[in-house]
């Protein structure tokens, strides 16, 4: 008897605990759950498919991250731009073929700056989406982020290679032809470029 108690006790707590834990009111896939360096595109019609980032050594840019500059001329009046960007091609996916993201600021940035569970909203970076018909083509189509967050997970080191884990949280991309809205999540793995400003 009184193990049956104890067990029933147990599915109990199982249940309360499982039911604590989900919300009926957030349809949103949870964006930490998946592989690294893989994309869950979904859009609000309903399809939903996946993208793949390309590895260090193949043929098109695996993520990565780097620091520049840029010089701008406003009314004759030239101001420096510093830029931070994290980019990536993508494959296997028939929505987009590359991911950017911008940081922009007057001072220089530096990846040591970033720390894990820093959290950017869409109003702090420059995120854009591309697709090219066809790889003959020398057309570009890109779609700017319309909403989205960046979550920094932190740095690691594999090799002689240094990597910043970024979480990639409901980016929102109009589709190229405007028939629907695509949000983007994944967890990404950007090998950090020796790149210096100059």
């Amino acid at each position: 008897m009184t193990k049956r108690i104890l067990t029933l006790f147990a599915v109990a707590l199982t249940l309360s605990l499982i039911t604590a834990c989900s919300n009926d009111d957030d349809n949103v896939v949870d964006p930490v759950v998946g592989e690294i360096n893989v994309l869950l595109i979904q859009s609000d019609n309903g399809k939903t498919s996946t993208g793949t980032m390309y590895k260090s050594g193949e043929t098109y840019n695996p993520p990565h991250c780097y620091l520049g500059k840029e010089i701008r001329y406003n009314g004759g009046n030239e101001l420096i731009v510093y830029h931070m960007g994290f980019g990536a091609n993508i494959k296997g996916s028939d929505v987009f073929d590359m991911l950017n993201i911008s940081f922009e600021s007057n001072q220089p940035m530096s990846f040591s700056n970033l720390k894990a569970g820093d959290t950017f909203d869409s109003s702090q970076f420059h995120a854009a989406a591309a697709y090219t018909p066809t790889w003959m083509e020398d057309i570009l189509i890109q779609a700017t982020a319309l909403s989205g967050k960046v979550t920094v997970i932190g740095t690691s080191k594999v090799g002689d290679k240094s990597y910043m884990t970024l979480r990639l949280t409901n980016f929102r991309f109009d589709a190229i032809d405007h028939t629907c809205v695509y949000t983007v999540n994944g967890t990404v793995d950007y090998e950090i470029w020796d790149i210096q400003y100059e």
